[in-house]
């Protein structure tokens, strides 16, 4: 049974459920320590400094990962200084984290983060989303990490966003809930495809993605939600089906 929601004004980062009210206790680098500081928006005054200071030392990218986004999460205007060199880090996962804390900070408080930060956040997040999920990635909502990149962006305006979420959109094998992937079948694979059925390689590139993203989608059931829109557009319409049609082994 998944966790219920956090409580209103409470997000999370490597963790899902609300817990009970307690002292907070000292800002501690480590992956619990980082993002249960995000647990705890109304002491971030004297959290947020020291965890910065921290994090500014670190060299392990997962928790300087953690603890960024962490500030985007509970931090303000005084944070977004701090969080921008780390847009220009070496690490790519730095990079998103950085970028999804600016806009993070954007979608809470209004005029906090200045236009040309948060362009580069933006286009940041644009190249995350272009490719896959990074493999030491922590648990940014539940494991679909282009989509907490989808969820990040949608404070933003419209036209800030469409480039990011195009590149989002094909990006669907770790599409937890289900809503992702009807999406991106429903724009990506529009009509049926001609009988008899011609070989994966032979697919625009634009239709070859989602289709090898779902064949190695880690939750089947979505899968077998949408099996009716795939055999609609001539696709096989199960798991080891579709593995087999793009070229990959099946799951016994």
């Amino acid at each position: 049974m998944r966790p219920p929601p956090a409580p209103p004004g409470y997000d999370t980062t490597t963790v899902s459920g609300p817990e009970p009210r307690r002292p907070v206790p000292p800002v501690s680098l480590s992956r619990p320590g980082a993002s249960g500081s995000a647990r705890f928006p109304e002491v971030a005054a004297t959290t947020l400094p020291s965890l910065l200071a921290r994090t500014a030392r670190e060299d392990d990218p997962v928790l300087t990962t953690t603890a960024l986004v962490a500030t985007g999460l509970i931090g303000t205007a005084a944070q977004a200084a701090d969080l921008a060199p780390y847009l220009d880090a070496d690490e790519p996962l730095v990079r998103w984290a950085a970028a999804t804390a600016l806009v993070r900070l954007t979608n809470h408080q209004e005029h906090v983060v200045e236009p040309r930060l948060l362009d580069h956040a933006v286009a940041e997040l644009t190249k995350a989303a272009g490719n896959p999920a990074p493999t030491r990635v922590t648990d940014y909502n539940e494991g679909d990490f282009h989509g907490h990149i989808k969820r990040t962006l949608r404070g933003l305006p419209t036209g800030a966003q469409q480039t990011t979420l195009a590149a989002c959109l094909p990006r669907i094998e770790r599409d937890r809930d289900g809503h992702r992937t009807p999406t991106a079948l429903d724009e990506l694979c529009l009509t049926p495809l001609p009988d008899p059925l011609p070989a994966y390689a032979d697919l625009p590139a634009r239709q070859r993605q989602p289709l090898r993203a779902l064949a190695e989608h880690q939750h089947p059931r979505i899968i077998r939600w949408v099996a009716g829109t795939l055999a609609g557009r001539g696709l096989p319409d199960s798991r080891n089906g579709l593995r087999a049609y793009v070229g990959l082994p099946g799951t016994g």
